[in-house]
């Protein structure tokens, strides 16, 4: 077997770009980070904001639908089991009945 050549890290090509912050910012980061992105087409911007109360609510909703959708899933199965078993419940107390008055008690 042959000697093989040792891989050596590959190195960045280019250096990362250092973007200092806004001069004519008064109020640090207030309405959330911004990130900057170089591509192909130049640089873009990314604000990336906190959501409002009125999302709170909608999720807060959402989570309460979830909850009740699944108490009435379990509820449903729950009946979906019992109506056979009550069912059978009265089947065999009529057929207990029925036995009961042909045999009748003997005394």
């Amino acid at each position: 077997m042959g000697r093989r050549r040792t891989i050596k890290p590959e190195l960045p090509r280019s250096e990362p770009e250092i973007i200092p912050p806004q001069r004519g910012r008064t109020q640090a980061y207030h309405s959330g980070p911004e990130w900057f992105s170089s591509g192909e087409r130049g640089t873009s911007r990314v604000f990336v904001a906190r959501f409002g109360p009125s999302w709170g609510v909608v999720g807060l909703v959402l989570l309460v639908g979830l909850v009740v959708g699944a108490v009435l899933a379990i509820l449903l199965g729950a009946l979906l089991i019992a109506i056979p078993v009550i069912g059978l419940l009265i089947a065999g107390a009529l057929i207990a009945n029925a036995l009961r008055a042909r045999f009748g008690r003997q005394r």
